[in-house]
C-alpha cells in the first residue's frame, strides 16, 4: 500500500479510532475499580 493512497489513510484512521474507543474504556473500567479505594491508594491505581 502506497502511503499516498486511500486505503492506506482508511486503514489508518480505523486503527485510530480502535485505539482511542479502547483506551477510553480502558480508562472507565481503571475509574470504577478505583473509586472505592483510600484516596491515597485511588492514585496509586490511577497511575
Amino acid at each position: 500500500m502506497d502511503i499516498g493512497s486511500v486505503g492506506f489513510w482508511t486503514a489508518l484512521g480505523s486503527i485510530l479510532l480502535a485505539n482511542v474507543v479502547l483506551s477510553g474504556d480502558n480508562a472507565e473500567v481503571i475509574a470504577l475499580a478505583a473509586r472505592s479505594l483510600p484516596p491515597l491508594q485511588q492514585t496509586k491505581a490511577i497511575v
